[in-house]
């Protein structure tokens, strides 16, 4: 009876750290109080709310990621219940492996060769020798790989590609997710890294935003300080929509960072970004795949036939989408974002989740679709668990180079 009360205790505490992380901690963040602290706070205690989390969302009450009322409390329910049971399943394997090594201790005899293990001994030391890799990881993936970010460098050659912009420098970021378990402060250091690599263009390919509308005026003033050569483009995500995507246009608008879903602007042989233009390189964007319009003419017709273009596209999936394919319009690149690259990659399998229908292909890095080819970025924020594994953020430095 004594785990049992243990073990309810237990459940209880989970239960109620998980109402005050959502009554107290996530609206403290969301104010920018503290955030690098609440980050973890909130991002660990999510960690024990993904089971109750997960039924929530199976049964709908979580659209979009976003709990409900209902969805929360129906959350905190199974979480309860998941943690009692799971505490008296961990003290029952403790209390094996305790009987076990105190009946060998009680059994041998110096004089005796030591005996076998015991199948249940095997047993309990492969479940403790599983758990502490599976918190180890848990734990590298929380406070180190989600913390640093990479920067990847391509160079990908561009038919047609005008001399004055051989060599042009493209600095892609997407899906940095200034939300609950990513501060402010975070999304200024990639702002100021991406403003150290001296680009001419910052190609930006949406999911600015996790989980709360207060985040929206705090990303956009950040990729305001945003200080490329020529320009700054940027299309919207999944989640830029589902947090209001109408608020998001307005604020991007209102830092003069352009949005180009379904729209297209060029960039001149002399480098400067302008509406119009007969020669150079075409800039594309269309509208996010889950929550928008894909609109290839306003994007794409009446672009010069000898003028390379690359379209910026949020979902890689919109490289195999039959309007798309049939539209027969050029592009010589595109770039996207959304996979995180799986953000967990398991040695042997790779990444369980990808959010694209067509698994690996689009995951990361460079793949060639049916009609030009695509570079997804790994991303640089998290969704759904406030962990990466084998899939650190990104930084990419794409140099476009004439063909």
């Amino acid at each position: 009876m004594k785990q049992h009360r243990y073990a309810l205790w237990f459940g209880l505490a989970v239960g109620v750290l998980l109402v005050f992380a959502e009554v107290v901690l996530i609206p403290l963040h969301a104010a920018g109080r503290a955030q690098a602290l609440l980050g973890y706070l909130i991002g660990g205690l999510h960690l024990f709310e993904i089971p109750g989390f997960t039924v929530s969302e199976l049964l709908g009450l979580c659209p979009n990621h976003t709990r409900t009322n209902r969805g929360f409390i129906l959350a905190l329910v199974v979480n309860v219940l998941f943690w009692i049971i799971s505490a008296l399943i961990i003290k029952r394997i403790l209390r094996l492996g305790h009987f076990s090594d105190t009946s060998s201790t009680e059994t041998n005899d110096s004089d005796q060769p030591a005996p076998r293990y015991s199948r249940r001994q095997l047993l309990v030391t492969g479940g403790r020798a599983a758990a502490a890799t599976t918190a180890s990881a848990i734990a590298y993936g929380f406070f180190a790989e989600a913390r640093w970010f990479e920067i990847s460098r391509q160079q990908i050659p561009i038919k047609g590609l005008s001399p004055g912009l051989n060599g042009l420098r493209i600095v892609q970021l997407s899906d940095i997710h200034h939300g609950p378990w990513m501060s402010r402060k975070w999304v200024r250091q990639i702002i100021e890294t991406t403003n150290f690599l001296a680009p001419d263009v910052v190609a930006l390919t949406g999911d600015y935003v996790y989980q709360s509308l207060e985040y929206v005026e705090p990303v956009a003033a950040e990729l305001a300080r945003l200080c490329p050569r020529i320009g700054t483009v940027a299309v919207m995500g999944n989640h830029d929509w589902w947090e209001n995507g109408q608020v998001m246009q307005t604020e991007f608008a209102r830092r003069n960072i352009p949005l180009i879903d379904n729209d297209r602007c060029f960039v001149t042989p002399n480098r400067r970004l302008v509406k119009n233009a007969k020669e150079g390189l075409c800039l594309a964007g269309v509208g996010d795949l889950w929550e928008d319009r894909q609109l290839y003419d306003p994007a794409l017709a009446d672009v010069p036939g000898g003028m390379p273009r690359i379209l910026l596209s949020h979902n890689p999936d919109v490289a195999e989408q039959p309007d798309f394919l049939q539209s027969g319009y050029r592009v010589d690149l595109m770039l996207s974002g959304h996979t995180h690259g799986g953000q967990i990659w398991l040695p042997g399998v790779g990444a369980p989740v990808t959010n694209s229908r067509f698994g690996m292909k689009y995951a990361k890095g460079l793949a060639q679709g049916p009609a030009c080819p695509v570079f997804t970025s790994r991303g640089l924020g998290m969704t759904v668990m406030p962990i990466r594994l084998g899939v650190p953020p990104e930084i990419a430095v794409i140099e476009l180079i004439s063909a």
